[in-house]
């Protein structure tokens, strides 16, 4: 039971109790009460039982931790000398990021559209409300939906996949069009790791065997496993025909019931890429697209689409987005760019039904941004140019953000250097996550200075980590 529950429980059984005795007190005794006794039986007879329960539960703890802090442990002190403490991860390299949002193909051009506020949703002639109006949405034009279903229809024929059928077809037009966009961007990324291979086989030895190239594929999550399952072949399918060498392409991880969330994933690669594990390079890639006759219809049903009578609501969006990243330690070739520090992220959840029950708790993601910024180094926070976060127009999502930003950074202009990519290109899950990371990478590279990412456009993650500035090269 939640301890909110519990208390509300307890307080109304004392008072309930209290007040049932007096009554019967009254009943048998044949006496009207007078209104002093009105009140100290029906209010401050409650209210001191429930303040002795809550000072004997305090005094009870009291007694009980005692004995635990009276008694030293005298092995503590040789465990804590022998013990060595583990080091800490080291920040990702960001060899390259791509994106395909409504408002740029490119992380360069969706952030000079940002920053000169040209990118913003439009309403959509496709997507109508009940009243047969068009929709405010986020869509990336130039999709042949048509030709990609007999494309992916044709595979899948001649693959099947466990728990997916063929026939009939078994994704719906926003769902191909999340896989075409995902697929431009899986193709950019991996033309980019086949030329950092390159370069750096060239270094090492001309017949140097490439490295393993991770994929991590977060798809919709409103797919079925089957569909996320066979959108992750796909994906890998195309990545084999671009000529990556399957033998370095290692299988997908067992998938789990939710894609995880993009801040949590990279700090579980973070991880992992700590030495002595042998170079490698890694892609995390999202596609969604939440432009579709039956998502609309949800939301319009559970009051969560924006209209004109719903400014708190969301605007469906779409696109795709993805990093390319590099285990720390190797030498960058001089001829190419500098990679772009990945710093440690913190993150953390609110209680269940924080949204539900008022504005969200703006603590937490000031707090992570602290925990962010020292983990990026003590001259961090003097040095961020820019907050690019995944936060979309809803009024509580934003004050959340300006609030931290403003608590935080009070050296930032608010207007200008606070930039939320979910407002200009509606919401699509993780994909905007991602763009924002994107988005920053671009901004730390333009600028070589930091730029603090946040994360606040899901109803209870909260993340926060710093990007930048470019690394030295020959520098882990």
């Amino acid at each position: 039971m939640r301890p909110w529950l519990r208390r509300g429980l307890l307080t109304v059984s004392v008072f309930a109790l209290s007040w049932t005795g007096a009554i019967a007190y009254w009943r048998d005794s044949t006496r009207m009460p007078t209104p002093g006794e009105l009140a100290g039986a029906m209010l401050a007879l409650p209210l001191a039982l429930l303040l002795m329960l809550w000072l004997g539960k305090k005094l009870l703890t009291r007694l009980l931790a005692g004995p635990a802090l009276a008694a030293p442990d005298l092995a503590a002190p040789l465990e804590a000398e022998a013990a060595t403490p583990p080091a800490a991860p080291l920040p990702l390299h960001i060899v390259a990021a791509t994106l395909r949002m409504p408002g740029g193909a490119t992380p360069s051009e969706l952030l000079a559209a940002m920053r000169s506020r040209q990118a913003r949703p439009a309403l959509d002639s496709q997507l109508l409300d009940e009243d047969g109006y068009p929709l405010l949405c986020g869509r990336v034009d130039g999709i042949d939906e048509e030709e990609q279903q007999q494309v992916l229809a044709a595979w899948l024929r001649e693959h099947p996949q466990a728990g997916l059928a063929s026939e009939p077809f078994p994704f719906n037009p926003e769902d191909v069009r999340a896989l075409a966009l995902g697929a431009e961007v899986l193709a950019e990324l991996v033309d980019e790791a086949l030329q950092h291979t390159l370069s750096a086989g060239a270094r090492a030895s001309p017949a140097s065997a490439p490295p393993m190239l991770r994929l991590h594929l977060l798809m919709p999550a409103s797919w079925s496993a089957a569909q996320r399952q066979a959108g992750d072949a796909w994906l890998r399918h195309l990545a084999r025909e671009q000529g990556w060498p399957a033998q370095t392409l290692p299988p997908p991880a067992e998938a789990a019931n939710r894609p995880p969330a993009p801040f949590a994933l990279l700090n579980q690669l973070a991880g992992h890429a700590a030495p002595p594990q042998p170079p490698g390079l890694s892609i995390v890639l999202a596609c969604d697209s939440h432009l579709g006759e039956l998502r609309v219809h949800v939301l319009a049903s559970q009051g969560q689409l924006f209209s004109a009578s719903q400014a708190n609501g969301q605007i469906p969006g779409e696109g795709a987005a993805g990093l390319l990243l590099a285990i720390p330690g190797a030498t960058a070739s001089p001829d190419e760019p500098a990679p772009v520090l990945l710093h440690r992220a913190a993150t953390g959840e609110l209680p269940q039904g924080a949204s539900q029950r008022g504005p969200a708790d703006k603590s937490m993601l000031a707090e992570l941004s602290r925990q962010a910024l020292a983990a990026a180094g003590e001259d961090a926070a003097a040095g961020i140019a820019l907050v690019s976060a995944d936060t979309d127009q809803r009024a509580n999502r934003m004050l959340e953000l300006m609030q931290c930003a403003g608590a935080i950074l009070p050296q930032l202009d608010l207007g200008e250097q606070v930039l939320g990519v979910g407002t200009a290109c509606g919401q699509c899950g993780a994909v905007t996550t991602l763009a924002a990371l994107a988005m920053a990478r671009q901004a730390a590279a333009d600028d070589g200075a930091h730029v603090l990412c946040l994360s606040n456009l899901d109803p209870l993650q909260r993340g926060a980590l710093v990007i930048g500035p470019p690394a030295k090269h020959g520098t882990t």
